[in-house]
């Protein structure tokens, strides 16, 4: 073999870089099991930790401490060690009403109501390309034509003077638009990135998605446990203002409390707001309101009505909530209850003070307090200085209000004028939280609201079951395999074993040290698959052999012709190809997980070609040297498949039948029950709840329904499936799945509490229920907003037609025409197979059988399979097209599907007990996922053998039987 040295060398290279590179994780653990071990609890673990942080292991060429280690070992995705992944979509509609500084022009109110509507069906373009759209289709329509873009009504406003001239071309302002809010959104990211950052979260992932102008932000935090200071941290504007608050004062209170609310057109039992409001419970609010009335007090803030009935003197008051509910223990109030306040500015109707004097802010406990409660204290630049002064000498005697985004965090009493803009914001908040809103004020303040359209959240119990179970699956799939290749290919088994050992580990290497990959669910699903992939190759290589050494060829010949271009390489390298194509197009289009999944695939293929057709020749060829023989069959399995003489053409018309009335019933299925889809295709909530004892379905689902109402009392019916084992179940809801608030999704724990209360064990309280670390509860929360889950059909569609389409070319391109169009059928003709089996046993079987990203990774992964085998077999026609040119077509079709038969049912059901193992023991999360693989790898197969080949030849049989006759004559 020539280069043997060089692929010894690479391989010695490869081996040693990957096995640096895993000893850092393996290092890790060490160190984190020895503090568990000597820690008392979760406190002193980190006390612990910390003092064995910077021990050193030193192994000569080998040397490195934890905290190297930490930062180089093996980052595990949410759903295997817990945590928190959001995509913030920064509000474009808010950065141009403030560019055209909230003009109220109808046109342009109206282009941004219709570009908010057209965004779900167009959520791959940018908002401000439709809202441009929108604006000039209805300026045409309603012959305002003269209207331009730089009007002073609209964005040729005296803020934009510097960089918007009077009368400048539609075209010109558009584009300076566009770069205005690019750049305001690469602002928003770094704002968020420095928050992030000062927050502390180990190794966050915080990136731009999409292009230019496209506002969404994705941010990921394995292993952070607090969700919803996250949230709060991720959400928050950072509007910072300072009012002035109208503190006791008889007009408003006596307005609010004589109020009518159904005067107002408000739906409610409720006559007067003085059956529900309760005296100030924080100094200097108006009053406070139980947190479940809180919703009726905002509808008549928000009632268009409102103002025109109140008196003139307090009608242009701001009415803000406290940030966060009155601790009422000590006052014999029952429930939790929250403060308004009523606001007033200096005579323009805006704040005292903006918040972007601030230059400084840090959050510590007062010292020179009593209690030594937590507060934000705050330096304001000179000008903000000398304002302060101003307004503090001005209001003596009075309150200042300190408003982050429209909610009062504290409103102190002025006793004294203040100098040298220094304050403090104290409330009713930890340290933590005094900190957290310290780092939103010194990071700065968001360009524009954002809102989170897609959230998920996976627990660390779960996430420990994953790894458990994915281990497990893992194990007993390496185990089968390496067995499975002796027993049926003895010493050359053995060779392929290493090979496969080998390919793992410089997948696992690489996927760490040169790509910086995170491991999840799906990319361990990826490194499975690849040990299936890879036995594959060994499998052809090592049939090939037997098929000459059968014809008579000496064991060098043999090998030496497997190893050939002509022999076994050009089918593995086919086979490959159209993997790797299929994986390439996953990783282009798809999202999260499934790019996991795809770049696992897509390493492990590479690492595969290496292994199975260099490193098994180097020991081969090795032991051929020493004059030793190398057995590629055992007693038992010598003549397994072979002598087959199987008709398979003449049958072709009845399978035609079959498939046909198979693939139509599967379309009817389709139509008449349709799919389960998931929520990254239809948006809305996901939550995966946990009980003590086994639970039914059907009666949740029935307590959900009293309560997921929506405010006007509308039922939301929920999707309750259980998932796992049967004291575990999957809910789904749409209730108010286009809001997007911390507060929306709080609302709807809450409800789900309420409608799970009776079947959680009793005194198990809201806090239990939803804590992040619990056994019993909420174990996961997935949100997805109605853009991204349209967003996600369209990619996903997207790439199953890429993956057809390009895989048609490449065998195009290596084969004939008449090829292609037989392996799509056959592929097209197992995607329907799997569909069909997805409608029609969804509900039915005891797993879960959504149509999410996951699924469509395992039809791209079935199409990639069902081509690979169908390749095989086109390999070998080809082959012996050159060999046997005055064979009748049919029989050189059946002898070549004969003869690749060992390969096709080998690979087949070493492939089937592979995935049918990470069915068993691969944990509920990917069930679905390999429920499909397994109708694909049966599927496949079939297609390849009685759908792919028999098409071909239909299209072929009149070319070459000319050819036939002509070489006859």
């Amino acid at each position: 073999m020539k280069g043997k040295w060089l692929i010894a060398g690479i391989a010695i290279i490869l081996g040693i870089l990957s096995i640096r590179q895993l000893s850092y994780t393996w290092y890790t653990n060490k160190i984190e099991c020895e503090a568990f071990e000597n820690s008392r609890d979760e406190a002193h673990e980190q006390i612990v930790l910390d003092s064995l942080a910077n021990d050193t292991l030193d192994l000569g060429i080998i040397s490195y401490n934890y905290r190297d280690a930490k930062n180089k070992e093996i980052k595990l995705g949410l759903d295997l060690r817990g945590g928190i992944s959001v995509i913030l979509q920064v509000q474009v509609r808010d950065l141009l009403e403030s560019l055209a500084d909230h003009s109220e022009n109808p046109i342009f109110v109206e282009a941004l109501n219709s570009a908010d509507i057209k965004q779900r069906s167009q959520g791959n373009r940018a908002y401000v390309d439709i809202f441009f759209d929108e604006f000039e289709r209805i300026r045409a329509e309603k012959g305002q034509q003269n209207l331009r873009y730089a009007s002073a009504d609209l964005f040729g406003n005296r803020q934009n003077a510097s960089f918007i001239e009077f009368n400048e071309s539609d075209e010109s302002v558009k584009d300076k638009i566009k770069k205005d809010i690019d750049a305001k959104i690469g602002t928003a990211y770094q704002v968020i990135s420095s928050r992030i950052n000062r927050f502390g979260v180990v190794e966050p992932v915080i990136q731009r998605l999409g292009g230019s102008g496209d506002g969404r932000i994705l941010v990921e935090m394995p292993g952070e446990k607090n969700k919803d200071r996250i949230k709060n941290l991720l959400q928050s504007t950072a509007k910072l203002e300072f009012w002035k608050v109208e503190a006791n004062n008889p007009q408003v209170n006596s307005y609010f409390a004589t109020l009518n609310p159904q005067s107002l057109g408000i739906k409610t039992d409720v006559q007067s707001l003085q059956g529900i409001i309760q005296p100030a419970m924080e100094g200097n609010s108006l009053f406070s309101v139980a947190t479940k009335d809180t919703a009726i007090v905002n509808e008549i803030l928000n009632s268009p009505g409102l103002k025109a009935n109140m008196p003139s003197n307090i009608r242009n008051y701001k009415y803000y909530w406290g940030h966060k509910p009155v601790d009422t223990r000590n006052t014999g109030a029952v429930g939790t209850f929250l403060s308004l306040y009523a606001l007033s500015g200096d005579q323009q109707n805006a704040p005292l003070l903006p918040g972007d004097v601030i230059d400084q802010a840090t959050g510590e406990r007062n010292a020179g307090s009593i209690s030594n409660e937590p507060i934000v204290t705050m330096k304001m630049n000179p000008e903000g200085a000398q304002r302060w002064s101003r307004i503090t000498e001005e209001n003596v005697g009075n309150s200042i209000a300190i408003v982050l985004d429209n909610m009062v965090y504290s409103a102190p009493n002025i006793n004294e004028k203040i100098s040298g803009g220094n304050s403090q914001i104290s409330g009713n908040f930890t340290l933590e939280e005094a900190r957290d809103l310290a780092n939103i004020l010194q990071a700065g303040s968001l360009p524009a609201s954002s809102k989170i359209v897609q959230l998920e959240e996976v627990g660390p119990s779960l996430g420990q079951e994953a790894i458990n179970s994915s281990l497990i699956a893992f194990a007993a799939v390496f185990i089968l395999i390496l067995v499975w290749m002796v027993f049926y290919y003895s010493r050359a088994g053995i060779y392929a074993d290493i090979a496969v050992t080998v390919n793992i580990l410089f997948l696992l290497g690489l996927m760490v040290g040169l790509f910086g990959a995170t491991l999840s669910l799906p990319g361990i699903a990826g490194i499975i698959l690849t040990l299936g992939m890879a036995i594959d190759a060994n499998i052809i290589i090592n049939e090939r052999v037997k098929d000459e050494l059968f014809q008579g060829k000496s064991l060098k010949e043999a090998i030496s012709i497997a190893y050939s271009w002509k022999g076994a390489i050009s089918a593995i390298v086919d086979g490959h190809v159209t993997s790797i194509l299929t994986a390439a197009i996953l990783l282009m289009v798809g999202k999260g997980p499934v790019q996991g999944f795809a770049i696992t695939l897509l390493i492990g293929l590479f690492c595969s070609l290496f292994t199975a057709i260099f490193l098994t020749k180097l020991f081969i060829d090795r032991r051929l040297e020493k004059g030793k023989n190398v057995e590629f069959f055992t007693s038992i399995t010598k003549n397994w498949f072979q002598g087959l003489n199987v008709d398979f053409m003449a049958k072709r018309k009845m399978f035609y039948i079959i498939s046909t009335v198979v693939s139509l019933a599967c379309i009817a299925i389709i139509f008449v029950r349709g799919f389960d889809m998931g929520v990254d295709f239809e948006g809305g909530r996901t939550y995966t709840i946990r009980f003590e004892q086994p639970v039914n379905a059907n009666e949740i689902r029935t307590t959900l329904e009293q309560t997921l109402t929506d405010d006007d009392g509308t039922t939301t019916a929920p999707t309750v499936k259980i998932f796992g084992p049967s004291n575990q179940v999957k809910v789904t809801t749409k209730l108010k799945a286009n809001e997007e608030s911390t507060a929306v999704d709080e609302e709807i724990k809450q409800k789900i509490y309420e409608g799970v209360k009776s079947f959680l064990p009793n005194g198990y309280s809201y806090e239990d229920f939803s804590k992040d670390e619990t056994e019993i509860g909420i174990m996961s929360v997935v949100k997805v907003g109605p853009t991204i889950a349209d967003d996600t059909t369209r990619a996903s569609i997207l790439a199953v037609i890429l993956a057809l389409i390009g895989v048609g070319i490449y065998i195009l391109i290596r084969f004939k025409w008449q090829y292609g169009v037989g392996i799509v059928v056959g592929a097209l003709h197992d995607v329907i197979v799997i569909l069909g089996l997805f409608a029609a046993f969804h509900g039915i079987l005891p797993f879960n059988l959504e149509i999410d990203q996951a699924f469509i990774a395992a039809i791209l992964t079935v199409i990639g399979y069902s081509i690979n085998d169908s390749v095989i077999i086109f390999d070998r026609i080809r082959e012996y097209l050159g060999l046997y040119p005055k064979m009748p077509f049919d029989e050189l079709i059946n002898k070549s599907t004969n003869n690749t038969l060992s390969r096709t049912m080998n690979t087949s059901i070493s492939m089937f007990l592979v995935v049918l193992i990470i069915f068993i023991f691969g944990g509920e999360t990917i069930k679905g996922f390999m429920f499909a693989m397994l109708i694909g790898v049966i599927v496949g197969t079939y297609s390849s053998i009685y759908i792919s080949s028999q098409i071909m030849y239909d299209l072929t049989k009149k070319q070459e039987a000319k050819k036939l006759q002509a070489h006859k004559d």
